[in-house]
């Protein structure tokens, strides 16, 4: 059966990763271009709009109708990605389409370097449907980062926006045909065109005129015969005279130089988006595939019932469920991942976005049967206390460009220590601030849930981020803590002295990694804005930038402070000698983004990961791997040495953790005790144990010799993304994606305490050196830092 262009054009081109590609790019004569926080639906492969979230009403001149109650999607620490140049030389090609050069050899998506005026070009296609794309100038991509507030807006809004559709204007659109945009790339001048039918094996040619808007011509011939003017496209049709202020990147984008184009860059190519579908919808769209008749009953009382994905609908076989999941005959990819959401899981809503797709399927061949993948895959779904469905994936947030926005943001939050709002640490010392230690709390908790679960009522609160928390540190001597967030700040705290020290606003993006030097006095704070910072400790001063031109994704430094490691967003290790910070080694075995480098004790050896599947160890003498650790099936999520550095421990979202012998890579124990990835690993201070944290809400702890499992830690509701030893080895501490840290005897791992001060996802927990105090940082955007024992003095 023939497919409409526009879907043909969508689905070949999608799995590119640039986003949701739109047939029609050029805006309707009758319509503003399309913009962040537009919300709206696809109509024949152009974006039509409803109405813009994020501009205030009175700002707003081009809209005089909103939806009712309408809020603007305006939260204080919005992350903006952009402008900045995405897709530089066209041709943008389908897997299916080689192009051919002078020479004759098939090779796919050779850039044609002429094509920003004009191009003449051969191809062949490997099967009977293909899309490309030709634009010009370079195409300019700007995204919404803040993946939690635009979920929330969503998840409160949601209803208005089918009423404002439907009811007010009669549209008849379906739930999952409701998009929110967070993610824009556009050109001036571009050319489309969709291949289908008999197209396998044969040649064909492109000859495509983009220098001007007047000149813009293009003609598509397969095996002699032009390609229908319905599969293929040309625009704009209108002129893009536009004021002289509008800013694109210039090529050479190394000092971030801004130029003025005489173009005005409208013509949107692709959208990145979000959809939300709720769990009633879904099961009438079974119901209308499958019939009434063919449904399980209802759960007690009445309660909609949960229909699995790998269970099916007795009686409606796949073909039934695929024609229930289309939307109003255009292809949506995010629509079988919604259905997956609510299929397996016991969410009322699900919420997803293409860059879920992208980010469930980085390090794989991607799908052409994208419902089919997620059933074998079978990735993680977490719901939320507001019963919001969504898959457990970390989205790839890059380097960011500086735009307006981020500019009036970081000027809003340049503000010094003394105009901060002081928070108080509980302190140890101080029974009427703090309550009890860990050894009352134990004997003495203050109230019970409905589960009977022991917890501690929230102490003092410990926060002036207004971002989430995305790194946190202790100094070596455990007296200074440092927390870094996505709303870009760096905060020192003085842990023993019970008060924040500074507040340091000189970053452009998400604060990645900290660490603090050997001798305390130096703290490194490492952005997606491509720089690193040193900071004297006691004064809050700069004291140096180092600049990678790389996003920053983790931070050490050695034991014995003479070297500096960064992992970076392309896969490159920095290494800096500390005497001087000049000329750092590069290191470039990883392909992809390094998100942790962990020193062993002795500083002989780095182990560095990410989003790949191995695990590097370097020899930090030689700076060349010691050995690769191969085996794990998906990509290394974390990895901890045991104290004698012999031997380390790695976490795989495989679903297992492995222990490998240091010097050579072999596999020595492999741990399969997980339902779910494996996001975190920890060794025990005298190196006998290792504990793991899984999506699958457990925290496992097993002999690190013979691998025995000794201790499940069940209770809590959501996956694990931290676990920890304590340093002195009494206990260990989890953070979860409950809102929630649980402390735990490492000895028979009975539960000592539940903290649930936090409102959010809890992302760090880490104990002090000295084990006497335990902080942990939340999506909330607060830190907070508990005293366990008194600390020893002297």
């Amino acid at each position: 059966m023939a497919q409409p262009p526009w879907n043909v054009y969508a689905n070949q081109l999608f799995p590119q990763g640039f986003g949701y590609p739109l047939w029609l790019p050029e805006p309707d004569p009758s319509a503003r271009e399309v913009s962040l926080g537009d919300v709206g639906w696809l109509d024949n492969g152009s974006f039509l709009q409803l109405f813009n979230s994020r501009i205030k009403l009175e700002e707003d001149q081009l809209r005089k109708d909103v939806p009712n109650d309408f809020t603007p999607f305006n939260p204080p620490n919005l992350i903006v990605r952009g402008p900045m140049k995405s897709l530089a030389i066209p041709p943008l090609c389908s897997q299916t389409v080689k192009t051919v050069d002078a020479s004759g050899s098939g090779q796919a998506n050779i850039p044609i370097a002429t094509a920003s005026a004009g191009a003449s070009f051969s191809f062949t296609c490997e099967d009977n449907n293909g899309a490309f794309l030709m634009f010009s100038p370079a195409a300019i991509t700007t995204e919404i980062k803040s993946r939690r507030h635009i979920i929330n807006y969503m998840r409160l809004n949601f209803a208005h926006w089918m009423e404002y559709a439907n009811e007010k204007y009669g549209l008849d659109l379906k739930e999952q045909d409701i998009m929110f945009v967070c993610g824009t790339t556009k050109t001036a001048r571009w050319a489309v065109a969709a291949l289908q039918g008999n197209c396998k094996k044969k040649m064909g040619s492109v000859t495509a005129n983009l220098s001007s808007v007047a000149g813009l011509n293009m003609t598509v011939s397969i095996a002699d015969n032009t390609l229908p003017q319905t599969h293929r496209k040309i625009g704009p049709s209108r002129s893009l005279a536009a004021p002289a202020s509008v800013p694109l990147v210039k090529a050479d984008d190394s000092e971030r130089t801004l130029v003025q184009t005489e173009e005005l860059n409208d013509q949107c190519l692709f959208i990145h988006y979000y959809q939300m579908k709720r769990r009633l919808w879904f099961l009438n769209a079974i119901k209308a595939a499958a019939g009434s008749d063919k449904l399980p009953p209802p759960g007690p009382d009445g309660a909609d019932v949960v229909v699995r994905a790998d269970e099916g609908v007795e009686g409606a076989d796949e073909d039934e469920f695929e024609q229930a999941s289309k939307t109003g005959g255009t292809w949506n990819p995010v629509n079988d991942l919604l259905n997956y959401i609510l299929g397996n899981s016991d969410a009322s809503v699900s919420i997803a976005s293409d860059l879920d797709i992208y980010a469930l399927f980085k390090d794989k061949d991607f799908p052409l049967d994208i419902a089919g993948a997620l059933k074998e895959f079978k990735p993680t779904v977490d719901v939320d206390e507001d019963g919001v469905g969504t898959v457990a994936v970390q989205l790839d947030l890059g380097p960011r460009a500086v735009d307006d926005t981020t500019q009036e943001n970081t000027e809003q939050l340049n503000q010094s220590a003394e105009d901060v709002v002081d928070q108080t640490i509980p302190n140890p010392s101080d029974p009427e601030q703090t309550g009890d230690d860990v050894q009352d709390a134990e004997n003495d908790v203050n109230e019970e849930d409905k589960d009977g679960q022991k917890r501690i009522i929230p102490g003092a609160q410990a926060s002036v981020h207004d971002g989430s928390i995305t790194a946190l540190a202790y100094s070596p001597n455990g007296r200074y803590a440092a927390s870094g967030s996505e709303d870009t700040t760096v905060i020192i705290w003085d842990v023993h002295g019970n008060h924040m020290m500074y507040k340091l606003t000189p970053h452009l993006d998400t604060v990645s990694a900290l660490a603090f030097s050997h001798g305390n006095e130096v703290l490194a704070s490492g952005s997606n804005d491509q720089n690193i910072i040193l900071w004297n400790v006691t004064s809050g001063q700069e004291i140096r930038r180092l600049e990678p031109h790389i996003a920053v994704h983790s931070l050490a430094f050695s034991p014995d402070g003479s070297k500096l490691v960064a992992g970076a967003y392309d896969g490159s290790l920095f290494v800096w000698n500390t005497e001087t910070y000049e000329d750092p080694v590069k290191l470039s075995k990883h392909v992809a983004v390094v998100t942790f480098v962990v020193f062993s004790s002795d500083g002989r050896y780095t182990a560095t990961g990410g989003t790949e599947s191995e695990c590097y160890v370097w020899d930090m003498t030689s700076l060349e791997p010691k050995s690769v650790l191969r085996g794990h099936k998906g990509m290394v999520c974390s990895a901890a040495f045991a104290p004698d550095g012999e031997r380390i421990v790695t976490a795989s979202d495989d679903g297992s953790s492995r222990i490998w012998k240091t010097e050579t890579g072999e596999a020595l124990v492999i741990l399969h005790e997980h339902s779910g990835p494996v996001w975190t690993v920890a060794f025990s201070p005298d190196g006998k144990r290792v504990a793991s944290g899984s999506s699958d809400s457990t925290v496992k702890v097993c002999d690190s010799y013979s691998g025995d499992r000794q201790l499940s830690l069940d209770g809590h509701d959501s996956m694990i993304n931290v676990v920890e030893f304590s340093p002195d080895g009494r206990y260990i501490a989890s953070a979860a994606s409950d809102n929630t840290v649980r402390l735990w005897k490492a000895e028979d791992g009975s539960a000592v305490a539940t903290y649930n001060e936090h409102s959010d996802n809890v992302t760090a927990v880490t104990f002090s050196p000295d084990s006497s105090t335990l902080a942990s940082g939340s999506h909330d955007g607060t830190v907070r830092i508990r005293p366990l024992h008194m600390p020893t003095v002297g």
